[in-house]
């Protein structure tokens, strides 16, 4: 059958796609391809944009322009967050510990803006610069200065969990949620 101008459902067996196996999944059938290479691509490994469908290579490449931190960006953001914890977090620890049920209150007030203050020293330390990894430095320069504080104020006072509260758990955690989204 051919196409007329009176049947536009009408198709002509020469018109139908033949199926493809996607690129990362060859076991896969599919009838799509990325609007940017063409590569055969299934909806696993599909990523829809304003544009249309594409791979998620090509996504990555397109999102590489914003990054350009280098290397060493990393280990100074590990680098500031650590040592921004290991000196903030005994200070921080004594307030809740002050300050009881009321730490509750002042741990939701303050947690936050401990966080963005925190990722706000750590890209003016890194020259502004994005690093697709600087958050997950920035996380683990957190968790070992919060590990190092606890154990010198174990070994100055006694014990290592005499400076975690409730209170403080909840900043801490406040703090650590809001500088790793700052830092994305």
């Amino acid at each position: 059958m051919t196409t007329s101008p009176s049947n536009p459902a009408a198709h002509d067996p020469a018109d139908v796609a033949t199926a493809m196996y996607c690129a990362n999944h060859p076991d896969t059938e599919t009838y799509l391809r990325c609007n940017k290479c063409g590569k055969p691509i299934c909806l696993k490994c599909a990523v829809l944009t304003e544009v249309g469908y594409r791979c998620k290579e090509c996504i990555r490449e397109q999102q590489n322009v914003f990054y350009n931190a280098a290397t060493a960006d990393n280990l100074i953001a590990f680098a500031v967050a650590a040592g921004v914890t290991l000196i903030a977090w005994p200070l921080v620890a004594w307030l809740f510990r002050l300050t009881g049920f009321f730490g509750w209150i002042l741990a939701i007030l303050i947690g936050s803006g401990a966080g963005a203050s925190l990722a706000q020293m750590i890209r003016k330390a890194v020259g502004r610069r994005r690093g697709r990894y600087i958050r997950h430095f920035t996380l683990a320069g957190i968790v070992v200065g919060l590990a190092l504080s606890g154990l010198l104020t174990g070994l100055l006072f006694g014990s290592f969990f005499s400076f975690f509260s409730l209170g403080g758990l909840l900043f801490l955690v406040l703090a650590i949620v809001t500088a790793y989204q700052t830092l994305r």
